[in-house]
């Protein structure tokens, strides 16, 4: 008898009978011969590496090595540990050394190896589509041309950066701007936190940053700010906003934002108001923090509005110097004006906020205004355009019409990774080497230096930001390793240790006391009131018809430079889980009054452009308002990005970069398909404890279900010694978890996991082994939202293991639910059985197309899974047996520590792993703490994975 209830746990298109033939086992012995031979092609660096802990003597091949380095985005770093086998860098994790990361890793670091390795890298010069060599390519940069065509002081001569906080950079644009006086260099970032540094060189007469110690606040105000899950130290701020969370008493964390956000869905009390009716809350709440008179700062507020403010006020005031207030980089620098003032009304300055000069080159100068180049290119003031990284002509609001200019330039070169929209408007591509592949420096937010070092000689004969700039100034024969180690020197680096503190700071990835110094600077009055005077004129305008458009950056390929990377196309997006795409988002109140559903494409129009794209309602949204995730919609040579969403730079404009007014949209009267994961594999219907019963008071009153469940199967006692006296579980915290997918990926590197596309998608295909499960409770304008990590839960009582006819899903000694792949005869019966719906099978040779470039990424010692497997959750069995065996050959009574790849890297530390039998275990402590439960418990699988519950204030 069919049940309601079930029918949406298996989806209707999984078991489609597949169209392509079986593969053959002569096919697949081929394919593993030639895996066997591509550690041919791996060349290692010419210069020599120092890994992040003591090197044996001679690399051994099978044995695991670790460098430290730096990934940099928008010119902030963030420090990280590379594990390297044979020359092949194969998994990132953080640096806990660094302060940006402090041993954790998002999602872009996660999934930046893949980029390595991308097939579709550019690969050789090009000039126009056709291919040139080194010395063709790199003429129109040579001394003596720039000479002959813009003259010695290179008046024609312009640069075009992205922001950089690079000490060798900075020290290159200097030598250029000494041989070309007359030439001028420009900086731009579609994300690049302009209103930022103009709030504070308003408010404080310099370029500062403001820094965050959440350790030491009890109440958190986000203003628009995704502080946990986006930004240049968000995985820092996580770190410390977990550590907090789980001190008595508990902080409080309150926030108003547009659309629902991994920060959001963590607060205590949240409101959605539309981007513009930031400023009207700020100001508010400086109105009622600083006791102004009413009649000066009276703005109209909606009465949630005023009721979330009047709570966020109280809450500030309550915890005076422990309280923060956060606007985000999207809002206008009067916001930013206003917070300033908030904090110091509060007396948090010095406290849990303080500031530090930008580490940014020239931040808050000309410099970084791309308008002021483009009028240079439209009046042609311009011969020789050099653009060094980046993909300005596709980021660049389309109304400064980039790619045009850049194509009426006599002579423009481009420093790239791939052949894109800005490659096809420039006259020569350069292959830009990735970060792994080079030498150089970088900064983090709160100034600390990094060394960037090289895993692996690039493969693609890669160049950097540091070498072109070098031939710009005549020194084409010096290397990056000579250009980073000079400038080293150059800043007196080695004026005490000599070789030893270069080689230290490359070896840990930080260089020791470079961090900026505290300021605590003075607001300006003057200034804040003159803010707060403009944002009531910006509200005395508001309504003026039209739905608010913002423009954010994606959570999945950020501003587009990760389109081309298929594991971060395919993480399902934050609370609206979809994949493959972006699509306006709007509340459901928003979509009924224009008559469209999910799904439905419209027209979004504004004074900068009109497109069209495919709705999708979310709980949370804020009314009369519509978020676009920008980095899609690709033109270039990336097979994987192009043709994937919309392009959202086209209703970008200079004064308006993310919050657009007066849009309007209109059904076009057809659809699209988007590729959501929220209902696949459904297991909210089967019981109602998937999240354990609600807190309705102290954790003390919260008790764990002792009931033992009938059964028929005993399980074997452990052994007290060898490998089954280890007894392995994990517990995740749902009060820490922010939904952010950095699990997601971390497991995907680790464990060889392939990618099916859209289509495979679409028809509940993905093969993630760890899914974040999202949970809506309440209206829909004012929801509370659930995370939940979902993987194998490796129950002592596995359904799927005495339903499997061959013993290809077993019970190991230490409580592991593993699996024997070349047992597997693809029934499914496991995956039917399970009722968690955590197992993933293998429809097609997901690896059969796979370049043998991308097999260097393949982990070693996890087996890649052919067609017709099973495959799920192995609780990194691989790590666990390199961990017991180490402690059997050291003789130690107890394994060590293990870190799982998800636990690993956590931002916010909601992953425990490790032993219920050893002594001290964290995670034996965790799961019987009063708020741990199990999923599905009454089913009496009795699972190795437990669940904390979510505090509720």
């Amino acid at each position: 008898m069919s049940d309601p209830r079930f029918e949406r746990e298996f989806p209707s298109d999984a078991a489609e009978r597949p169209t392509i033939a079986r593969r053959d086992f002569v096919k697949l012995l081929g394919a593993s011969v030639a895996l066997a031979g591509v550690n041919a092609c791996v060349r290692e660096p010419d210069r020599k590496i120092l890994p992040y802990v003591n090197a044996p003597p001679d690399i051994v091949p099978g044995v695991t090595q670790h460098y430290a380095t730096a990934m940099t985005i928008d010119g902030f770093a963030t420090g990280l540990i590379v594990a390297s086998r044979e020359g092949r860098p194969i998994k990132i994790e953080g640096n806990p050394d660094h302060p940006a990361s402090l041993g954790t890793a998002g999602v872009f670091e996660q999934a930046s190896v893949l980029q390595l390795y991308d097939p579709h890298r550019a690969s050789a010069p090009k000039a126009g589509k056709r291919a040139v060599g080194w010395d063709s390519a790199l003429a129109a940069i040579d001394p003596s041309a720039i000479g002959t065509r813009v003259g010695a002081r290179g008046a024609g001569l312009r640069l075009l950066l992205e922001p950089t906080s690079s000490p060798l950079i900075a020290a290159q644009l200097a030598r250029v701007r000494e041989r070309y006086p007359d030439a001028r260099y420009y900086f731009y970032s579609p994300l690049g936190g302009a209103a930022q540094i103009a709030a504070s060189r308003a408010s404080f007469g310099a370029s500062l940053l403001p820094q965050y110690d959440l350790t030491r606040t009890d109440v958190v105000v986000c203003l628009d700010a995704d502080l946990l899950a986006s930004g240049p130290f968000h995985l820092r701020h996580a770190y410390d906003f977990s550590t907090r969370r789980r001190a008595a008493p508990r902080g409080e964390l309150l926030v108003a934002e547009p659309t629902p956000t991994p920060t959001g869905t963590l607060a205590d009390r949240r409101i959605a108001v539309t981007s513009s009716a930031i400023g009207r809350l700020a100001s508010a709440l400086l109105s009622v923090v600083t006791h102004a008179p009413k009649a000066k700062t009276a703005l109209p507020l909606a009465a949630d509005e005023r009721a979330w403010m009047e709570t966020a006020a109280a809450s500030l005031a309550r915890a005076g110097p422990r309280a923060l207030v956060i606007a985000g980089p999207r809002q206008p620098f009067e916001v930013h004006m206003l917070v300033h003032a908030l904090n110091s009304a509060l007396g948090s300055m010095g406290n849990s906020v303080w500031y530090t000069a930008s580490p940014i080159v020239e931040a808050g100068e000309p410099s970084h205004d791309l308008a002021a180049l483009v009028q240079e290119l439209d009046a042609g003031d311009v011969d020789t355009l050099v653009i060094l990284e980046g993909n300005p002509c596709y980021t660049a609001p389309a109304s400064l019409e980039l790619a045009r200019h850049v194509r009426a330039v006599r002579n423009s070169l481009y420093l790239g990774m791939y052949d894109d929209e800005t490659a096809s408007a420039s006259k020569v591509l350069i292959p830009a080497a990735h970060y792994l592949e080079a030498w150089g420096d970088t900064r983090a937010y709160d100034g600390t230096e990094s060394i960037v070092q090289p895993l692996i000689a690039p493969l693609y004969a890669g160049r950097t930001v540091t070498e072109l700039l070098a031939a710009l100034v005549g020194s084409t024969a010096e290397p990056a390793y000579e250009l980073t180690r000079d400038a080293w020197r150059a800043r007196g680096r080695d004026s005490t240790s000599g070789d030893d503190a270069w080689s230290g700071a490359v070896r840990r990835g930080v260089v020791e006391g470079t961090a900026s110094p505290r300021v605590t600077p003075m607001v300006r009055g003057d200034a804040v009131l003159a803010a707060q005077h403009a944002i009531a004129a910006a509200a005395s305008r508001e309504g003026s018809g039209g739905l608010e458009l913002t423009i954010t950056p994606s959570h999945a390929v950020y501003d587009g430079r990760f389109a081309d990377n298929a594991w971060l196309q395919e993480l399902p997006q934050p609370v609206t889980t979809l994949t493959w795409d972006n699509a306006a988002l709007v509340s459901r109140d928003t979509a009924a009054h224009a008559g469209v559903e999910s799904g439905d494409v419209v027209e979004l129009r504004s004074a900068g452009g009109a497109l069209q794209m495919p709705v999708l309602i979310v709980p949370g949204h804020a009314n009369n308002a519509i978020v676009l995730a920008m980095g899609y919609g690709r033109a270039g040579a990336e097979a994987i990005a192009r043709g994937v969403g919309v392009n959202a730079n086209v209703l970008r404009t200079p004064a308006a970069p993310h919050q657009v007014g007066s849009v309007q949209m209109h059904p076009v009267g057809r659809r699209a398909t988007l590729a959501l994961t929220q209902t696949h594999w459904q297991i909210d219907a089967r019981a109602p404890s998937v999240l354990g019963a609600p807190e309705s008071g102290p954790p003390q009153s919260v008790t764990r279900n002792k009931r033992r469940p009938l059964t028929l199967y005993e399980p074997p006692a452990a052994p007290s010694t060898g490998f089954g006296a280890d007894q392995w579980a994990m517990t995740i915290d749902l009060d820490q978890c922010t939904g952010c997918g950095a699990c997601v990926v971390a497991c995907q590197a680790e464990n060889n996991i392939p990618v099916v596309g859209k289509e495979g998608v679409l028809k509940s295909r993905e093969m993630q082994w760890m899914r974040i499960d999202r949970y809506v409770d309440g209206p829909s304008d004012s929801p509370t939202f659930e995370t939940q990590p979902m993987l194998c839960q490796q129950c002592e009582k596995a359904p799927c293991e005495y339903v499997c006819p061959v013993n290809a899903t077993v019970h190991s000694d230490d409580g592991i639910n593993e699996m024997v792949y070349n047992r597997c005869v693809g029934t499914r019966f496991c995956s039917n059985n399970c009722p968690y719906k955590v197992r993933r099978f293998n429809w097609f040779d997901y690896n059969d197309n796979v370049t043998p470039v991308e097999q260097l990424l393949k982990n070693p010692e996890v087996t890649v899974r052919a067609r017709g497997v099973m495959e799920k959750c192995t609780f990194c069995v691989q790590r666990v047996r390199h961990a017991q065996i180490e402690a059997e050959l050291a003789g130690a009574p107890h394994t060590g520590p293990v870190q799982t790849a998800c636990q690993q890297t956590c931002p916010s530390q909601a992953i425990i792993f490790g032993s219920l039998t050893a002594p001290d275990s964290e995670v034996a402590r965790s799961s019987n703490d009063p708020r741990a439960f199990s999923a599905l418990e009454e089913l009496g699988a009795q699972p190795r994975v437990r669940y904390l519950r979510r505090r509720r204030t």
